[in-house]
């Protein structure tokens, strides 16, 4: 056996005992541990979670070591929508998608190909003898490109099948009562606008259906001060509550009357110990006279700071509209159906020139505020010299991943490298575990520290909303995996051994790569290893943060500290965890025809990723605050192309070096049918992603004649309706219409009051400020006290309650050509009520569905072969109102908005920052008391209700933060 096939081999025995021993122990502690510990194994299951919504509350695991397992594969789409978020729920379709496909390719090439590369080749050893580089005859690789031809095509129609099947989930869960409602999916945001537009009533005569707008004006200094206030709170807090916890330790010690306890301070902690810290930069010199870095008392300074700070935002906050306004306006409409109207025909109207960016369904809380000023040039310099600095980031960050790859061919380095020849008297077993698991460890420590320098990047590269970032962040940290990780680890692994030869004999460098390129793949087949028995395990287990739970509350020194360790859960980020799964695809891919033995490999690593991740995102961790609707998964798909890529031009640079031209031939003429369908795809698919079909809206609204588009998701719709707007828009000699006039022009003429303060500058207790508040209550689930009897839905009473089939006029339902108008008909009351076809999850009689009751819209009501054909025919195979009635329950609330929070929503945040809210311990001697009456007379408003200590002298919290109020999806 050769040292190379032996290295391999070891390797390969090493790294599988290793793993499969390692990720035991993960697998068998996280099955022990699960019942002790369920703040960290369950946190969703636990009533005591105060931040947690009902809906996003999750029934306790099913007793036993592995029921939790079948009991989740069970479960329906609805379910794991509503505990994942649509965001979990495609990145767990990602996982299975490609695990099937995986499985469903060894399938397909074990039978033919791995024959042809065993028998009559050239004698390799180990997996090389199930690889291309064992093929010896060249009239074998034809099996080689019929079967990629095969393989690859049912990619390619599973890439379409996924973009289909994800627009239409979109569209279904965005014509839900839920989504419809939401205030994002009101509104549309333009940036970098002509200065012709950016006219009061401009936009107002564009679209007259229009309700508020909203301009980005320049509050830079309003936003330098709230940030200055909210590091002087974090000060204050922390100094306060540290004075409180040394007094109480010290009574505790017994060294002051217990029966009288002393209520000053200063017996416990003299004026001159309280904290202290020095002003200006921390990387100046501690020097006061050149620097400025005077010393001051903690308490005092930040109490005046903070009072002083509160006088200077609370004139800003009030007189914000009169700073100079920014390019970039959002538009709020009464429906999705209009706001889709105005995104639809945005570029026919306006100009594609005279803006520069349109978005919707983002929420105030998605968007960049910094970087809604920038014009168009601005823009593109900060992305040019964004993409400029990755660029040189990945090209540096090849050298030290180059050396990992290297690692691998140890057998190698240690012939050119004279003083690592000691490494060859290593035991074999050794030997296994540095060529195998070493490499493998290296990558994954060196790529995990790539996505906080890419995240950083994101956030300053000009990107308007949380989606564009968490996009950008995607692509480039994609971009790291492909070249970093497989193109730079395949060559250095494949390249490194053949190195000598090629100087010895440059002429056979092409063929000597040839037969080395596969050989990179047993690199792989170790990496998977880990990937499939090591790091679903250890995600599982969770040994970090069950030794950071026990660990990190001992530091926790304030009640909020404390209160925020318990009940804030973890939210995942998906700009960051597809790449980490898509590079798996990318070498899978990549090595399905050169090695198609790794095939085993990669479905293992998948199905155990998908368990993995499925177990953590319904019962550990919470669906992410910024609801992108699945966005990253249409764009993984796409990134499917780029393996293709790959697969495609490496089997050509094979055929090249082994000079079989009619298989070259036949391969080039798939890459370009693979180039063709990725410029089809993009053509028909990503001018739908952000659009909903106004049919489809019209169609859930159960407004008569309207039909979904399944042809082609509705893009030649939009474009009909953008080119109806843009020759109305130009034939219109008026320069505008008669409208009613909006609310914003009735305040700026005198005639009506503003229905409510954009701010609430003064300290107020928390019924004042429930009082004041710019969003109505509603019924989230989320309280202080938690009952799982709380509702999600808007109770009957409210002013738009969900309707039941009586409810709607039946003239609407016989059709009488009012395509825009919706159901609706008068209450006793005289209000007009809007017909919600969501009552349909609740009541079977309600807004029935003539085409969900007909036979064949369902996949039981077809045989089996018959399920096998419709695989192949989305558009038959998914059905608009079937895929609507698969959402979950949840998806059939509403949100009732405060008139007085929706005229200033789109704002940024700073212009209606709260005065803070200093939350401290209570000390059984009356210390907090005392420093309580000290911060407010400086003008702070600080607190010390809802909390104690323990015996042992720890502050803890009994109650909510006064401060904290539930957030509510907008």
């Amino acid at each position: 056996m050769s040292a190379d096939t032996s290295s391999s081999t070891s390797a390969f025995v090493s790294t599988l005992i290793f793993n499969s021993i390692i990720g035991g122990i993960f697998l068998l502690g996280f099955l022990l541990l699960r019942q002790r510990y369920k703040r960290v194994y369950e946190p969703r299951t636990l009533d005591d979670i105060r931040t947690l919504f009902d809906e996003d509350r999750t029934d306790p695991v099913p007793s036993g070591f592995f029921h939790w397992l079948p009991f989740l594969l069970r479960k329906p789409h609805s379910f794991i929508i509503q505990h994942a978020g649509i965001d979990g729920y495609f990145y767990l379709r990602y996982l299975g998608v490609f695990a099937a496909f995986s499985f469903l390719a060894a399938i397909i090439l074990f039978p033919i190909l791995l024959p042809v590369n065993i028998t009559n080749g050239n004698h390799l050893k180990g997996f090389e003898v199930m690889s291309f580089a064992n093929v010896k005859n060249k009239n074998r690789f034809y099996a080689h490109v019929f079967l990629s031809w095969l393989v690859f095509g049912l990619l390619l129609f599973i890439i379409y099948k996924e973009l289909y099947y994800y627009i239409l989930v979109r569209h279904a869960a965005m014509t839900t009562p839920l989504y419809d409602g939401l205030l994002s999916s009101h509104t549309v945001i333009v940036t970098e606008l002509n200065e012709s537009l950016m006219q009061e009533g401009e936009f107002e005569r564009l679209y007259p259906s229009l309700k508020f707008i909203n301009y980005s004006y320049n509050l830079k200094d309003l936003n330098n001060l709230v940030d200055e206030r909210g590091k002087n709170v974090t000060k204050l807090e922390s100094a306060v509550n540290s004075c409180i916890n040394k007094s109480t330790k010290k009574y505790l010690k017994g060294k002051y009357s217990k029966e009288k306890p002393e209520d000053n301070l200063d017996t416990y902690i003299p004026f001159e110990k309280r904290p202290k810290h020095r002003l200006g930069k921390w990387f100046l010199p501690p020097l006061e006279k050149w620097f400025g870095r005077k010393k001051v008392q903690t308490i005092t300074y930040c109490s005046e700071h903070i009072t002083e700070l509160n006088e200077k935002i609370h004139p800003l906050q009030q007189h914000w509209k009169q700073n100079e306004k920014f390019p970039s306006i959002f538009i709020q409409f009464n429906s999705q159906l209009e706001a889709q109207k105005c995104y639809q025909s945005l570029e026919g109207v306006v100009g594609k020139k005279n803006f520069g960016k349109k978005f919707i369904g983002s929420t105030p809380k998605d968007i960049n505020w910094p970087n809604m000023s920038m014009t168009t040039k601005e823009r593109k310099i900060k992305r040019f010299l964004a993409n400029t600095f990755l660029t040189l980031l990945i090209i540096f960050w090849a050298i030290p991943v180059a050396v990992v790859g290297c690692i691998s061919n140890i057998n190698f380095l240690t012939q050119k490298v004279p003083f690592l020849k000691f490494i060859n008297n290593l035991p074999n077993v050794l030997m296994g575990l540095i060529t195998g698991i070493l490499p493998t460890v290296a990558l994954a420590v060196l790529m995990s520290l790539v996505a906080p320098i890419i995240t950083k990047i994101g956030n300053i590269s000009g990107a308007i909303t949380f989606e564009e970032t968490s996009i950008f962040v995607q692509k480039w940290y994609y971009a790291f995996q492909v070249v970093d990780v497989f193109i730079v680890v395949t060559l250095a692994s494949s390249a490194s051994a053949t190195v000598q030869a090629i100087i010895d004999d440059p002429s056979s460098a092409m063929t000597l790569l040839a037969a080395n390129l596969p050989k990179a793949s047993n690199f792989y087949i170790v990496y998977f290893l880990l990937l499939g028995l090591t790091t679903p395990s250890g995600n599982l287990l969770q040994i970090v943060t069950l030794i950071l739970s026990k660990i990190l509350h001992l530091f926790d020194s304030t009640p909020r500290a404390k209160w925020k360790r318990y009940n804030v859960l973890s939210e995942p980020n998906y700009g960051v965890l597809y790449p980490s799964i898509q590079i798996l695809t990318v070498i899978m891919i990549s090595y399905t025809i050169i090695a198609p033995i790794i095939l085993i490999f990669t479905t293992l690593a998948l199905i155990t990723t998908y368990i993995a991740n499925l177990y953590n995102l319904v019962y550990v961790i919470i669906p992410p605050k910024h609801d992108l609707m699945g966005k990253n998964y249409p764009y993984a798909i796409f990134q499917v192309f780029v393996a293709l890529y790959l697969a495609e031009i490496c089997l050509i640079g094979l055929f090249i070096m082994a000079k079989a031209w009619g298989p070259l031939v036949l391969e080039c003429f798939f890459l370009v049918v693979t180039a063709l369908a990725n410029i089809y795809f993009k053509r028909i698919f990503l001018p739908v992603l952000n659009i909903v079909p106004l049919s489809a809206i019209r169609y859930a609204r159960g407004q008569p004649n309207s039909v979904y588009p399944y042809k082609d998701l509705g893009l030649q719709e939009s474009k009909d309706f953008a080119e109806k707007m843009r020759l109305q828009h130009e034939g219109d000699e008026t320069g505008g219409v008669i409208r009613q006039v909006t609310r914003p022009e009735l305040v700026r003429a005198d005639l009506i009051q503003s229905s409510g303060s954009s701010n609430s500058n003064t300290s107020q207790d928390a019924e004042e400020k429930a009082k004041n508040a710019n969003i109505v209550k509603v019924e989230t689930g989320a309280t202080g006290e938690h009952s799982r009897k709380n509702s999600t839905f808007v109770s009957p009473d409210e002013e738009f309650h969900k309707l039941h089939y009586s409810d709607i006029d039946p003239s609407r339902l016989n059709g009488n050509g009012l395509d825009d108008v919706p159901l609706r008909q008068q209450d006793e009351h005289g209000v007009w009520l809007i017909g919600d076809v969501g009552d349909t999850y609740r009541d079977v009689e309600a807004m029935r569905d003539n085409e969900r009751s007909q036979p064949g819209n369902s996949l039981r009501d077809y045989r089996a072969l018959q399920r096998v054909t419709l695989f192949f025919k989305p558009w038959e195979c998914y059905k608009f109102p079937v895929i609507r009635q698969k959402m979950p329950l949840i998806l059939n609330s509403t949100i009732q908005y405060d008139i007085g929070y929706l005229e200033n929503a789109y704002i940024d945040s700073s212009v209606n920052d709260h005065d803070p809210i200093i939350w401290v311990g209570k000390d059984p001697m009356g210390v907090s008391d005392q420093l309580v009456k000290e911060c407010r007379d400086s003008g702070v408003d600080i607190r010390n209700e809802g909390t104690s200590f323990t015996e042992k002298g720890k502050c803890t919290y009994i109650d909510n933060p006064p401060d904290y109020e539930p957030n509510t999806k907008l």
